[in-house]
């Protein structure tokens, strides 16, 4: 057992650990502590197609979990989250309520029976991460009970991907307990996990982008990866001279899963058309628009796919095709879809943040401002094509960036550009390392005396994912004698009594 200093990043923590200590948890007897951290979507999240690329940044804002194991067959699990998430909520049962005699979980029926009422949603998220683990073979039946401590200081909303910190920082815990040697961890094997399991149990889309951020993001670097059957990902540092600030303006998640995932969807549409083409000349078909570069697509690959087309017509001409048969129940008969427009946001966004990652290389090794500027470039065109391609635009955000722009280069302030398709109130910006705090007055700022949005939140810094740097066994407050003997006489008081 390893007897190591308690990382400074579990202080906050095991603080608050103090209040559950020998309540829910004995903080003098081995225990696993256990933090992934929130996410920003810089760009190119929008789709997790063959040969899209992302860049996203893990956040100094994080998950805990803490797991104890004991010598019964109890589960007691208390969780101090967001009201969204369910607020301060506690579970005790056994082993025999999740789990059935032969082994496997119970079915799924039993499980939402159990667990029916909308104010156990929490407990439904549980069970996909450890449902999730065991579709990928990751986590058996426990032997034994445990009582677990979740903690949440992620900001509410989709914005910072708190669904993916929690489920990799109760997957890990669930793994540590087991006695599961770290370094048969496999990130993108929890990852996976995370996104099996919400699916599967809440039919929730937490992108793989989230969960690969959460577990194998690295502080003071952004995650670039390049989608396909085959992730390629890439560490790429932030220069300290600048910032991947995140802005969350509050004014809550705009759109519906549906609607955040409607331009992906629409440049799926405009894929079936090109590849109709290219299928008819007997040449290689394309799994997404990120495999074509913005000169192809000028080139001619545009002209297969008409501006234009409704819903109606679209899902007559592919809807009962294998590849495309889920897109329907996503599709509107009625409206007209402008799929061309879409298909050139996604190839270009993919583009851009390929540029970005050469950008911010070539500023950290030059240290030229004008690479600088090009990094926000890159966000500003991001913005600037939500608005024009996909019609994705909301008056506070806009008038937010127009402040931002106004204070421009010579303030510091480079590039900025709502994250998630437009779906939540948190903008990724790039900033100068000396306009950190200029950015947070101007937030604030801009919030104050509004109605319309929050109280104009900006976080800056990152943390290692939960795989990385970010569990630790060991005793939270080893006792001395002298405590030891009086908690033996307060338990044999209370015996007696």
């Amino acid at each position: 057992m390893s007897e190591a200093a308690l990382p400074s990043s579990f202080l906050p923590f095991a603080a608050l650990l103090a209040s559950e200590d020998g309540e829910l948890l004995q903080l003098d007897k081995p225990l696993w502590l256990t933090r992934a951290p929130a996410r920003l979507d810089v760009l190119g999240t929008g789709s997790e197609a063959p040969g899209t690329a992302s860049m996203t940044v893990p956040l100094a804002r994080s998950v805990y979990t803490a797991i104890q194991n004991r010598e019964d067959r109890k589960i007691r699990i208390r969780v101090l989250l967001p009201e969204s998430w369910g607020g301060s909520r506690i579970w005790e049962g056994c082993i025999e309520d999740i789990y059935t005699k032969k082994g496997p979980p119970r079915s799924m029926a039993v499980l939402r029976q159990t667990f029916s009422e909308p104010e156990d949603l929490w407990m439904m998220r549980i069970l996909a991460v450890m449902i999730g683990l065991r579709r990928t073979r990751q986590l058996n039946t426990p032997k034994v009970g445990f009582d677990i401590v979740i903690w949440s200081r992620v900001p509410e909303g989709l914005g910072f991907g708190e669904r993916a910190a929690f489920g990799v920082s109760l997957g890990l815990a669930l793994k540590g307990s087991t006695g599961l040697a770290k370094k048969r961890v496999d990130g993108v094997l929890v990852s996976k996990a995370i996104n099996m399991g919400y699916k599967e149990v809440l039919d929730e889309d937490v992108p793989l982008t989230d969960c690969l951020t959460s577990a194998l993001g690295r502080a003071d670097c952004a995650l670039y990866i390049e989608h396909g059957a085959d992730l390629t990902m890439q560490w790429i540092p932030i220069p300290q001279q600048c910032s991947i600030a995140a802005i969350e303006l509050g004014y809550g998640d705009l759109k519906t899963p549906e609607e955040r995932a409607q331009p992906a969807i629409t440049a799926r549409m405009a894929l079936a058309h090109l590849n109709d083409a290219m299928k008819a000349a007997k040449e290689q078909e394309f799994g997404s628009w990120g495999q074509i570069t913005a000169e192809d697509f000028e080139g001619g690959m545009r002209d297969h796919v008409p501006p234009s087309q409704k819903g109606k017509d679209w899902i007559e001409a592919f809807g009962k095709r294998g590849d495309y048969k889920h897109l329907v129940e996503h599709i509107d008969p009625k409206k007209a879809y402008r799929l061309r427009a879409s298909a050139e946001h996604e190839c270009r966004e993919s583009d851009r943040s390929r540029q970005l990652v050469s950008n911010m290389s070539e500023y950290g090794r030059t240290m030229r401002e004008a690479y600088l500027a090009e990094m926000g470039r890159c966000l500003n065109g991001g913005q600037r094509s939500l608005m024009e391609k996909c019609k994705i635009t909301h008056p506070v955000a806009d008038e937010f960036v127009k402040r931002f722009k106004d204070a421009g280069r010579k303030g510091g302030m480079f590039g900025a550009r709502i994250t998630l398709n437009g779906g939540t109130s948190v903008l990724a910006a790039a900033v100068h390392q000396n306009a950190r705090n200029d950015l947070r007055e101007l937030a604030i700022d801009f919030c104050e005396g509004r109605d319309d949005c929050g109280d104009g939140l900006v976080v800056v810094g990152s943390d290692d994912g939960g795989v990385l740097m970010s569990w630790w066994e060991g005793v939270v407050h080893p006792r001395d004698e002298a405590e030891k003997e009086k908690g033996e006489v307060k338990a044999a008081s209370a015996v007696k009594q």
